[in-house]
């Protein structure tokens, strides 16, 4: 006998075509029927109530569950199918809806009592699907701004549609609200500036910034001169065009807007006073290749607070045009100018820009290889220079020079990168003597060339920076000269925290200098090859600080091993003995397996080490031996682990398992997202960059 299991409801309420029957058995099976059908429908009509109820209170799982019930019991009546597309409109399921209504209608005759509710909510949910609803207008401006807008690309191609703007004439009115204005960027193939261009031109008084290249006898007035770029606020260019004319035109279309402007490339020695002159409200200028000349007609740019002059097209800049060209722009912060003119301009900065505090002189703000120096804040009523860096590109360094201008900013000086390696020390007045300024003997019955007031005497005035924090001596070939005003500097600075210097610098009085340093916390070596001259002196120090246990201050050592030859860096295993240091990298391109005794006494030294770098990400990476990172399983406190490896060993994953605080993993950038992906799997709660 075959069970029934699977029971279709619909099918309990046909009418039974009898073959044979007994008695009145007939009639009686079709009454029953018949009720069945009756409290089905009443049934349904409770369910529909009920499905309806619980779409009014948001239970809308449950509201389609009774729907679905509905149909199974009536599947040729069209109140199931109303019910279950009444409760997807009222989530706003609108497609769907119109799915289940067209289902229906398929399938329940067109004399159904339903069948007419059935088209007219289909209709509807049709109509309903079609709406767009511009909710943008109905929010707070600062709302759309903050959650919306800043969630858009924000840089525009000049020939790209951008869609946000045509969603609506109300998404594009509070687009074009956005205080910050518009940035666009000129693509790349065009030939002519003339036409084309089309949405940059159509949105021109809402545009803020713009940015591209000028090249190829292509002219900036033609696109300028085709709209009026009234809130036009930066222009960055990269410029290659001998027409100075179209340049200047361009400029002075949009002079009276314009704050910020760089020009880099090679705008064919274009003179300065030319650029200023058409942008008398620019507040920073960034130029490449333009002569430092200012017209005698020239006035006073007293808006100007940055300014930056890199590869000025004579082989040096005289001193007289820089000091005309410093004369004009009195409220300065920032100044940078590469070739150097000559190291007396630097005694005079401060007569013409009282609020200068950031110089890079014969050196590039931005480098790649520019230390990572204390940051400054530039304070709009600041006096005197606070981040100095000085570099070689123009001519020699005066001796002198260097110590007057040391000696006039040493009560604002916070952080100074000092690359000067040419100093020309012949026929000096003063000379740098056991951390101090002296007169030279032959100085001591002749006036200096211009009379000083005591306090801008360095031999009358003790030179104290109480500020200076964080100092850099990373150039290439130190000379006795340099190694002097290091050596003032370190011992001069009561307060200073970070050094920054070659493996050349380390010699025994520049190591004795840095053992007295109360403040020490973060220590650079750079161009390391583990040179037998300069092991001793990196040893003493590191000594002083294992000596001076829970009281030392060094917390952060970067070390810069020069062409993978870390084993030759003897003094590694020092390190291991630090108990305050907090910060460790070690930069290099190879880290051999002979290292492996001394990082495996870091990792089981070194006891508050919290962040730790392996390799270098130069050379796509560095190549690590098997075994480094086992080194550090189980640090006690390790928490940021950076890996520069060229590739991961199945060893080496199984490795960073082991680490117990680990929280923060980065990878060398060309690591496969494929390797990435499976260490997020073996590493659940550490965050992998």
């Amino acid at each position: 006998m075959t069970v029934v299991e699977n029971i279709s409801w619909s099918e309990l309420l046909k009418s039974t075509n009898l073959t044979a029957q007994h008695g009145n058995d007939g009639n009686r099976i079709a009454t029953a029927t018949e009720s069945l059908k009756q409290t089905a429908h009443q049934f349904t009509q409770v369910l529909n109530e009920r499905a309806i109820l619980f779409a009014n209170s948001a239970q809308f799982g449950a509201a389609l569950h009774d729907a679905a019930a509905i149909r199974a019991l009536l599947p040729g009546s069209g109140l199931g199918y109303l019910c279950t597309g009444d409760v997807h409109c009222q989530q706003g399921r609108y497609a769907a809806a119109i799915s289940i209504y067209d289902q229906g209608l398929e399938t329940v005759p067109d004399t159904d009592a339903y069948y007419q509710q059935l088209q007219q909510h289909r209709l509807a949910a049709i109509a309903n699907n079609n709406k767009r609803v511009d909710f943008i207008n109905e929010l707070p401006l600062d709302i759309v701004i903050s959650h919306i807008v800043s969630r858009i690309a924000a840089d525009l191609g000049s020939n790209e549609l951008y869609e946000p703007l045509y969603v609506s004439r109300a998404w594009q009115e509070r687009i074009l609200q956005r205080p910050d204005g518009l940035d666009f960027a000129l693509g790349q193939e065009w030939v002519t500036l003339k036409n084309g261009h089309d949405q940059l031109v159509r949105f021109a008084p809402y545009i803020r910034r713009i940015s591209g290249s000028i090249k190829n006898g292509i002219h900036l007035d033609d696109l300028l001169s085709r709209a009026h770029f009234s809130n036009l606020k930066r222009l960055d260019l990269f410029y290659d065009d001998p027409s100075h004319d179209a340049l200047i035109n361009g400029l002075q279309l949009v002079g009276d807007s314009l704050t910020h402007l760089a020009i880099e490339g090679d705008p064919y020695n274009i003179e300065l006073y030319r650029i200023v002159e058409s942008c008398p409200n620019l507040v920073s200028l960034v130029v490449d290749n333009v002569r430092v000349v200012m017209s005698s007609s020239s006035g006073r740019y007293p808006k100007m607070t940055h300014l930056r002059i890199y590869n000025v097209p004579v082989a040096v800049p005289s001193d007289d045009d820089v000091i005309d060209l410093l004369s004009r722009f009195p409220s300065l912060l920032s100044f940078d100018i590469t070739p150097k003119p000559s190291s007396s301009v630097l005694t005079l900065l401060h007569e013409h820009c009282p609020y200068l505090q950031q110089l890079h002189y014969g050196c590039y703000s931005g480098a790649t290889d520019e230390p990572d120096l204390h940051k400054v804040e530039l304070h709009p009523n600041g006096k005197g220079i606070t981040s100095a860096h000085l570099g070689n590109e123009g001519y020699d360094y005066d001796h002198d020079d260097l110590i007057q201008f040391l000696h006039l900013h040493r009560h604002s000086l916070e952080a100074i990168d000092f690359g000067c390696s040419n100093i020309n020390d012949n026929d000096c007045h003063w000379k740098l003597e056991n951390g101090n300024v002296v007169l030279q003997a032959h100085d001591h019955h002749r006036d200096m060339p211009t009379s000083l007031l005591p306090e801008n005497d360095p031999t009358q005035t003790k030179t104290i920076f109480k500020r200076l924090v964080d100092v850099s001596f990373l150039n290439d070939d130190p000379s006795s000269s340099s190694r002097g005003f290091m050596l003032w500097l370190i011992s001069n600075a009561p307060n200073l925290k970070a050094i920054h210097l070659t493996e050349s610098h380390f010699l025994p009085d520049v190591s004795k200098a840095m053992i007295k340093m109360s403040h020490l916390s973060k220590l650079e070596i750079t161009r390391v090859a583990g040179t037998a001259e300069y092991i001793d002196p990196i040893i003493s120090l590191m000594q002083h600080h294992i000596a001076m246990e829970d009281q030392s201050t060094l917390e952060e050592i970067i070390i810069h091993i020069d062409g993978g030859n870390m084993d030759a860096v003897t003094w590694l295993g020092f390190i291991s003995q630090m108990k305050r240091l907090k910060d460790l990298s070690l930069l290099t391109r190879v880290i051999p397996e002979d290292c492996l005794p001394a990082l495996e006494k870091i990792g089981q030294g070194c006891s508050s080490l919290e962040s730790l770098t392996l390799g270098t990400w130069s050379y796509r990476g560095s190549s690590i031996a098997d075994g480094v990172i086992r080194s550090f399983r189980q640090h006690p406190n390790l928490k940021h682990l950076t890996i520069e490896s060229k590739s991961l060993l199945a060893t080496d994953v199984l490795a960073l398992n082991t680490l117990p605080r680990l929280e923060r993993l980065r990878l060398n950038y060309y690591t496969p997202d494929l390797v990435k992906d499976m260490l997020r799997r073996v590493l659940p709660n550490v965050i992998i960059e």
